[in-house]
Formats: C-alpha cells, structure tokens, sequence
C-alpha cells in the first residue's frame, strides 16, 4: 500500500489515499476495516520488537527553566555524536 497521509486524517479518508499494490484487489483501495487490521498488526509487531509504539509527549521549555536530568542527558549524548555530515578521515 502506498500512503499520503496527514495526521488529522480519518481513517476512511486515508484509506481513499491507499492502492492496493498485489493481489486480486490489486488498484483498488483498502476498505476501512483492512487498513485498521493492518494499523493493528504493525502496532503488534512494533510493541513485540521492545520499541515504543508512539513517540514521548515533550514539554516546551520557557527561556531560563533548567533542565532536567534527563535532558541534560540527552543533551551531552546528542553532543557526543559526530555530526551526520561530517567526513570520516
């Protein structure tokens, strides 16, 4: 299935948005039911591979709040990272 979806989108109206690639219905768009099933699955398989199924809810911060530890944390580990950009020598 191919997707374009946006997140304030309904299920029917994503499922509109959605070609079946294979298959006797292969063309055609899923019916509401199948792309549910199929949410339901990858929700599943994501929740069996120990990772979260959504990412965190964040707070954002005023100028001037500190840190928490764990935003220090993340912080110093991002840091710690070479630059994605950055050529290897």
């Amino acid at each position: 299935m191919r997707c374009g979806w946006h997140p304030s989108s309904s299920g029917p109206e994503i499922a509109k948005k959605l070609t079946n690639k294979v298959g006797k219905n292969a063309g055609k768009s899923p019916s509401v039911a199948s792309l549910y099933r199929a949410l339901a699955e990858a929700e599943e398989a994501a929740a069996d591979d120990g990772l979260p199924l959504r990412p965190k809810p964040v707070r954002i911060r005023r100028a001037g709040e500190p840190l928490t530890a764990e935003e220090i944390d993340l912080r110093e580990r991002l840091q710690a990272q070479p630059h994605p950009n950055t050529e290897i020598q």
